[in-house]
Protein backbone atom coordinates (compact mmCIF):
# COMPACT_ATOMS: atom_id res chain seq x y z
CA UNK A 1 0.00 0.00 0.00
CA UNK A 2 2.78 2.42 0.85
CA UNK A 3 4.54 1.61 -2.39
CA UNK A 4 1.42 2.57 -4.39
CA UNK A 5 1.10 5.91 -2.53
CA UNK A 6 4.79 6.64 -3.14
CA UNK A 7 4.34 6.05 -6.86
CA UNK A 8 1.30 8.32 -6.99
CA UNK A 9 3.15 11.03 -5.08
CA UNK A 10 6.13 10.87 -7.43
CA UNK A 11 3.88 10.95 -10.51
CA UNK A 12 1.99 13.92 -9.09
CA UNK A 13 5.20 15.80 -8.31
CA UNK A 14 6.59 15.00 -11.75
CA UNK A 15 3.44 16.32 -13.47
CA UNK A 16 3.47 19.46 -11.34
CA UNK A 17 7.09 20.10 -12.31
CA UNK A 18 6.32 19.63 -16.01
CA UNK A 19 3.44 22.11 -16.06
CA UNK A 20 4.73 25.63 -15.74
CA UNK A 21 2.05 28.28 -15.53
CA UNK A 22 3.08 31.66 -16.87
CA UNK A 23 3.49 34.39 -14.29
CA UNK A 24 0.81 36.99 -14.60
CA UNK A 25 1.72 40.63 -14.20
CA UNK A 26 0.15 43.37 -12.18
CA UNK A 27 -1.98 44.48 -15.13
CA UNK A 28 -3.88 41.21 -15.06
CA UNK A 29 -4.37 41.46 -11.30
CA UNK A 30 -5.64 45.03 -11.62
CA UNK A 31 -8.08 44.13 -14.40
CA UNK A 32 -9.46 41.19 -12.42
CA UNK A 33 -10.02 43.31 -9.34
CA UNK A 34 -11.60 46.07 -11.43
CA UNK A 35 -14.02 43.57 -12.93
CA UNK A 36 -14.89 42.19 -9.50
CA UNK A 37 -15.57 45.70 -8.20
CA UNK A 38 -17.71 46.54 -11.23
CA UNK A 39 -19.79 43.40 -10.78
CA UNK A 40 -20.21 44.11 -7.06
CA UNK A 41 -21.29 47.67 -7.80
CA UNK A 42 -23.72 46.51 -10.46
CA UNK A 43 -25.24 44.04 -8.00
CA UNK A 44 -25.80 46.75 -5.36
CA UNK A 45 -26.97 49.47 -7.80
CA UNK A 46 -29.10 47.89 -10.51
CA UNK A 47 -29.50 50.52 -13.21
CA UNK A 48 -32.29 49.08 -15.32
CA UNK A 49 -33.54 45.61 -15.90
CA UNK A 50 -33.25 44.47 -19.49
CA UNK A 51 -36.41 44.95 -21.50
CA UNK A 52 -38.57 41.93 -21.64
CA UNK A 53 -39.26 40.82 -25.15
CA UNK A 54 -42.66 41.82 -26.44
CA UNK A 55 -44.61 39.56 -28.74
CA UNK A 56 -44.51 40.60 -32.35
CA UNK A 57 -47.20 42.98 -33.55
CA UNK A 58 -48.27 40.60 -36.30
CA UNK A 59 -48.94 37.91 -33.70
CA UNK A 60 -51.19 40.26 -31.72
CA UNK A 61 -53.06 41.31 -34.87
CA UNK A 62 -53.60 37.74 -36.06
CA UNK A 63 -54.86 36.73 -32.61
CA UNK A 64 -57.25 39.70 -32.53
CA UNK A 65 -58.62 38.81 -35.97
CA UNK A 66 -59.04 35.17 -34.98
CA UNK A 67 -60.84 36.01 -31.74
CA UNK A 68 -63.16 38.50 -33.43
CA UNK A 69 -64.09 36.07 -36.23
CA UNK A 70 -64.74 33.33 -33.67
CA UNK A 71 -66.97 35.58 -31.56
CA UNK A 72 -68.86 36.74 -34.66
CA UNK A 73 -69.46 33.17 -35.85
CA UNK A 74 -70.58 31.99 -32.43
CA UNK A 75 -72.98 34.91 -32.05
CA UNK A 76 -74.50 34.76 -35.54
CA UNK A 77 -74.81 31.01 -35.98
CA UNK A 78 -75.35 30.24 -32.32
CA UNK A 79 -78.37 32.57 -32.09
CA UNK A 80 -79.78 31.22 -35.35
CA UNK A 81 -79.47 27.57 -34.38
CA UNK A 82 -80.45 27.82 -30.72
CA UNK A 83 -83.06 30.55 -30.89
CA UNK A 84 -84.53 29.89 -34.26
CA UNK A 85 -84.21 33.58 -35.02
CA UNK A 86 -83.13 34.94 -38.33
CA UNK A 87 -80.68 37.83 -38.16
CA UNK A 88 -80.84 38.60 -41.82
CA UNK A 89 -77.52 37.00 -42.68
CA UNK A 90 -77.28 36.96 -46.46
CA UNK A 91 -77.30 33.56 -48.09
CA UNK A 92 -75.75 32.74 -51.41
CA UNK A 93 -77.30 30.50 -54.01
CA UNK A 94 -74.41 28.36 -55.18
CA UNK A 95 -74.75 25.34 -57.38
CA UNK A 96 -73.75 22.04 -55.78
CA UNK A 97 -71.15 21.46 -58.50
CA UNK A 98 -69.40 24.77 -57.81
CA UNK A 99 -69.44 24.27 -54.04
CA UNK A 100 -68.01 20.77 -54.52
CA UNK A 101 -65.18 22.16 -56.66
CA UNK A 102 -64.40 24.98 -54.24
CA UNK A 103 -64.39 22.67 -51.23
CA UNK A 104 -62.34 20.12 -53.17
CA UNK A 105 -59.54 22.65 -53.71
CA UNK A 106 -59.92 24.70 -50.53
CA UNK A 107 -59.31 21.82 -48.12
CA UNK A 108 -55.87 20.80 -49.40
CA UNK A 109 -54.79 24.43 -49.95
CA UNK A 110 -55.73 25.43 -46.39
CA UNK A 111 -54.02 22.31 -45.04
CA UNK A 112 -50.78 23.01 -46.93
CA UNK A 113 -50.76 26.67 -45.85
CA UNK A 114 -51.42 25.74 -42.20
CA UNK A 115 -48.69 23.08 -42.21
CA UNK A 116 -46.23 25.48 -43.82
CA UNK A 117 -47.04 28.16 -41.26
CA UNK A 118 -46.62 25.68 -38.41
CA UNK A 119 -43.34 24.32 -39.78
CA UNK A 120 -42.00 27.85 -40.05
CA UNK A 121 -41.49 27.87 -36.25
CA UNK A 122 -39.55 24.60 -36.03
CA UNK A 123 -35.84 23.95 -36.50
CA UNK A 124 -36.52 22.61 -39.96
CA UNK A 125 -38.48 25.74 -40.88
CA UNK A 126 -35.67 28.01 -39.66
CA UNK A 127 -33.20 25.99 -41.72
CA UNK A 128 -35.42 26.29 -44.82
CA UNK A 129 -35.75 30.05 -44.31
CA UNK A 130 -31.97 30.39 -43.94
CA UNK A 131 -31.39 28.42 -47.14
CA UNK A 132 -34.03 30.23 -49.20
CA UNK A 133 -33.43 33.75 -47.96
Amino acid sequence: MTHKLDIETRVDRSLANQIKAPRLGRKFDASVWARIEAEAQAATNPVLEPRKSKPALWLFISNAIGVSVTVLLVVVFGIQSLGGASLGVPTFDVSPVLSEQVLGYAGPVITIVALGFGLMFTRFGRWVRDVLI
